[in-house]
């Protein structure tokens, strides 16, 4: 068997950071920010209070890592569903079900909630968000062109307001959804669905 490489000192660092990082998100989904002490967060991780100092100044910096690294990246997923599909009618069905099912992201719509309530009290993190929205909106306003392109129609002459319709309404539901069981499922589904279609008729490109 082949030994296995010895990290060097930078790859280990990283691999701390990334394990904090990844223990900070699953208790901040679960308690919130004010209710996770860095103490638990180093003992999930699996690393000393120490540790956790060595790669961050404090709380307030491995949450905003946090976001930076579950943050969506809208244009992605539609850059993805473009590589592997080349049928219009077939792109535009498998935006139709990613976006569908967007409110499923429960965990993260209740970290941007938090993060916007931090927001209101310190300005490092409210700058943060707004560039965080602006690199946001600009990414899924892009995707609004690209998929009214495919479909033969005029792109809206402006994009970002059918960017924000979008993502209102899937963070709605998402915050919506956080109160409900499962059996509530296929009615945000069918409700998210509803929105697309309304959004992305053709009236709709007149938009401005």
């Amino acid at each position: 068997m082949k030994p296995r490489r010895r990290l060097t000192r930078q790859e280990s660092k990283e691999v701390t950071r990334m394990r904090l990082i990844e223990a900070a998100e699953a208790l901040f989904s679960r308690r919130g920010f004010d209710d996770t002490p860095v103490d638990e967060i180093s003992e999930l991780a699996g690393y000393s209070r120490g540790a956790f100092y060595s790669n961050f100044d404090d709380k307030g910096q491995v949450f905003l890592a946090v976001i930076d690294r579950r943050w969506p990246s809208i244009s992605n997923a539609i850059a993805d569903i473009f590589q592997h599909m080349s049928e219009p009618a077939e792109r535009a069905a498998a935006v139709r079900e990613w976006y569908s099912n967007q409110w499923r992201l429960k965990d993260l719509i209740a970290l941007q909630m938090d993060f916007a309530r931090r927001a209101m009290k310190d300005r490092s993190v409210k700058k943060h968000l707004a560039e965080l929205r602006r690199q946001e909106l600009e990414k899924v306003a892009s995707s609004v062109v690209r998929y009214f392109g495919t479909r033969d129609r005029v792109p809206a002459d402006r994009p970002e307001v059918l960017a924000v319709a979008f993502l209102a309404v899937a963070r709605g539901l998402a915050s919506l959804a956080m109160e409900a069981g499962p059996e509530m499922e296929q009615l945000y589904s069918e409700a998210a669905k509803l929105a697309f279609d309304r959004m992305s008729a053709p009236q709709i490109s007149n938009v401005g």
